[in-house]
């Protein structure tokens, strides 16, 4: 194939309206539905777009596209092969190790390649977790291409698209140009972001904040007149909600489902709004829980969490295990829990089941663990209820606090009526209709330590959250994927903590009296004064002293 065939590609029309965006457009993203071109169109795009110059971008040295997809598995299976049909004939040179096409320089052009190539590049990256962000750390890109956007989180997106996307060339452009279609992670987020403002797109979609313009446009396998005619024949044999997401409609899917989860902050956000954090030595008097979704073939997930006084909850530790025995596991899971001794150990309902054993799987982990077994609840709707849960648990934005024009008129009269007719509890109720709301500040409630698994820096149950999308035929639930167990721990375990905020508040009132005791002995080295203050201290309350040194290790 020479340089010519590939000049003679024909763009479709929703193709050819999407390389034709001014570079005013910041943002702009094809798609909808299978079979358009999505990611020929992207590859193509530095041979089709034209600098005022009139030359293409590839004919620019300091020209760079980073084309992505989600895992290098995928960019090697179908990216790679694509782009050697279209950049080879312009003597674009491959380096395999790296993913990077480099052409020549114009001056180069008809040397054999005896100079080397040092013109524009487009590269070939990934990313498929957060992290990955960082390894374009310190690059300059003209153009972010990501293909198959939906298959992102958001947060991938803004970093590499507002941290990456620049450069010095005042010729070149400094956009982004996506593609994708409904379905995967990142679905809600691409939704209201292009498609929400008229699905059907071709409508400039001007950002308040920023004052950056989007653009989407939209395009199925209708609108390439080179697919096979069979291709649509194929679909129809696929369930329900996938065959419409295919056809490029964003209402099959709901997408993710935990949209306010942040493993890392998200530029102009509040600081509080993440929920994966450093370690930090947890006080002794927290108290701690520990919950496990039990499986064998499927997983074992364990969490331990500690409540603070504010009613702030932790994950610190995570165990995982697959395809292990009880026997196998519980030692390891015995020493943490008699090291630190637990309010509660409870898991899963599917634990009373008998599998042909003289004893349950609760009674097995029970004797393992040399301890009693909680199961949680099995109601019907707990599964919902318990999502919802973890939303609250997760939301780090606060609720709108009522204006004062909108709160009720406190009537003196019917408080007195109030109290005399039905009491002080009836009374004090209606006063605190009109105290004044607090601010929300100790948000979000739920927060993961980084390195809650031992063997890994970032836990199992941060990696299922994001997972997470909303079942095709119950859009109130969770579809269930393999890896799911850590969620559905994550479930009972929301549904636990709040039993515990009281204790932890009651617990921290006792180790502040606790020490301001030994603070005073220390003073006075009064030992009759110590024995009768600590004496009064444990009369006031149901909960013992505080031992400082009653648990072991730093977590």
């Amino acid at each position: 194939m020479s340089a010519a065939d590939v000049l003679e590609w024909k763009p479709t029309p929703p193709q050819a309206k999407f390389a034709s965006l001014p570079w005013s457009i910041k943002e702009a993203f094809f798609g909808g539905g299978v079979g358009g071109g999505k990611s020929d169109l992207l590859l193509m795009l530095p041979l089709l777009l034209k600098t005022i110059e009139g030359k293409q971008l590839y004919q620019y040295p300091d020209f760079k596209q980073l084309f992505t997809r989600r895992t290098h598995a995928e960019l090697k299976k179908e990216i790679v092969s694509r782009s050697r049909k279209y950049y080879l004939p312009f003597g674009a040179t491959y380096n395999g190790s790296d993913m990077i096409w480099t052409f020549p320089r114009p001056d180069q052009i008809g040397s054999g390649g005896r100079m080397g190539n040092q013109g524009a590049q487009i590269q070939l990256g990934h990313i498929e977790h957060e992290k990955d962000v960082h390894k374009y750390d310190g690059a300059e890109y003209n153009i972010f291409s990501p293909d198959e956007l939906t298959h992102l989180i958001e947060y991938m997106y803004l970093y590499i698209a507002f941290t990456r996307v620049r450069g010095s060339n005042p010729v070149l452009p400094k956009i982004i140009r996506g593609a994708g279609m409904p379905g995967g992670v990142g679905h809600s987020f691409v939704y209201k972001r292009f498609v929400k403002p008229r699905e059907s797109g071709d409508v400039i979609i001007l950002d308040k904040k920023s004052g950056l313009k989007r653009f989407y446009v939209h395009s199925t396998f209708r609108d390439n007149p080179y697919l096979d005619p069979e291709y649509k024949d194929s679909l129809e044999a696929l369930p329900e909600a996938e065959k419409r997401a295919k056809l490029g409609d964003w209402n099959a899917y709901e997408g993710q489902v935990f949209e306010e989860f942040r493993e890392f902050a998200y530029p102009n956000e509040p600081e509080n709004a993440v929920h994966v954090i450093d370690s930090f030595e947890i006080p002794t008097y927290w108290p701690r829980i520990v919950i496990g979704d039990w499986g064998f073939a499927a997983m074992t997930w364990i969490g331990f969490g500690a409540i603070s006084p504010t009613g702030r909850v932790y994950l610190y530790r995570e165990l995982t295990f697959k395809k292990t025995k009880i026997e196998d596991w519980a030692p390891i899971v015995k020493h943490y829990v008699d090291e630190e001794e637990p309010e509660i150990i409870q898991f899963c309902q599917s634990a009373k089941q008998n599998r042909g054993q003289e004893h349950t799987i609760q009674e097995q982990i029970s004797s393992a663990l040399g301890r009693p077994i909680a199961l949680s609840g099995n109601s019907p709707g707990s599964r919902i209820s318990g999502k919802m849960m973890i939303h609250e648990y997760l939301r780090w934005k606060p609720k709108p606090i009522i204006p004062a024009s909108e709160q009720p008129v406190y009537n003196e009269e019917f408080a007195q009526s109030l109290f005399r007719m039905k009491g002080e509890e009836a009374y004090k109720a209606y006063l605190g209709r009109f105290k004044a709301e607090e601010p929300e500040t100790n948000l979000p409630k739920l927060q993961i330590f980084r390195d809650a698994n031992p063997k890994q820096a970032v836990p199992e149950v941060v990696n299922a959250i994001k997972a997470c999308v909303y079942d095709k035929n119950n859009v109130e639930d969770i579809a269930e994927f393999d890896g799911d167990d850590p969620v559905d721990g994550l479930r009972y375990f929301v549904n636990t903590v709040s039993s515990f905020v009281e204790l932890s508040a009651e617990r921290m009132k006792k180790a502040q009296q606790q020490k301001e005791i030994e603070d005073l002995f220390k003073s006075t080295g009064d030992w009759t004064a110590f024995y009768r203050n600590m004496r009064t201290m444990e009369a006031g309350s149901s909960v013992q002293a505080v031992s400082r040194y009653g648990r072991k290790g730093r977590r």
